[in-house]
């Protein structure tokens, strides 16, 4: 069921109209990441627009732990040309519309890439939180077996890295009582279409989405 927020219409840069906060839309694409979501939109009927939350409200600068070096910079870029043609220095991705930029590293992250938890518990390894980094122990994921070409979550001290869409693929087939929710990014997720080329990251879509079932108590730590 569609409704309508009773928050104020905002007016967004990348739009000539304002946007209306809406609750419980479903699935929309987003117009400012070219990416999918689900849930609350802020949306302009006339013209069909649609904005995840966060990009939506994301800020024009923002320091991330994963670049630490320099203050990111907010970009858009219509699809227009080959300007935008680059990929996301976290999920190895595409990039299509709005980004956050690094002009003196040539570094580029999704918004909703700069939402993923520096920490998160898993299942499989419960001794310790996993960290969110560049590099590991191996390039090998625990979970799957396959091989690791971005980011990873990873246990210094244990030598283990687990993909980040592997992250919530596991635990999923454990016991209920390790079935812990947590609504964190509700409505926004990776695109699916593999007619994009884009691979589907669970830990995305399920963090947005609200169900994260192998993080198990104390799982998210900022």
């Amino acid at each position: 069921m569609k409704e309508m927020s009773s928050s104020m219409p905002i007016q967004h840069f990348t739009h000539i109209h304002p946007l209306t906060k809406v609750d419980g839309y479903g699935w929309f694409t987003c117009n400012g990441c070219n990416t999918y979501g689900f849930g609350t939109t802020y949306r302009c009927v006339s013209c069909d627009y649609d904005l995840h939350d966060h990009c939506a409200t994301c800020p024009p600068t923002l320091f991330s732990f994963m670049h630490p070096q320099h203050e990111l910079q907010r970009v858009f870029r219509g699809p227009e040309g080959q300007q935008n043609r680059r990929m996301c220095d976290i999920c190895d991705e595409s990039i299509e519309g709005l980004y956050y930029h690094c002009e003196p590293c040539g570094f580029d992250i999704h918004p909703l890439c700069t939402r993923l938890p520096q920490h998160v518990r898993h299942v499989p390894h419960p001794a310790h939180y996993l960290e969110l980094s560049h590099s590991g122990a191996s390039n090998t994921c625990v979970v799957c077996r396959g091989r690791i070409q971005s980011w990873r979550y990873k246990c210094g001290p244990c030598r283990v890295d687990v993909h980040m869409e592997c992250v919530t693929s596991s635990a999923s087939r454990g016991p209920a009582t390790q079935q812990i929710c947590y609504y964190i990014y509700q409505g926004q997720g990776q695109q699916l279409s593999p007619s994009m080329g884009r691979r589907t990251f669970a830990i995305l879509m399920t963090l947005t989405v609200g169900v994260v079932c192998n993080l198990i108590s104390g799982g998210l730590v900022g």
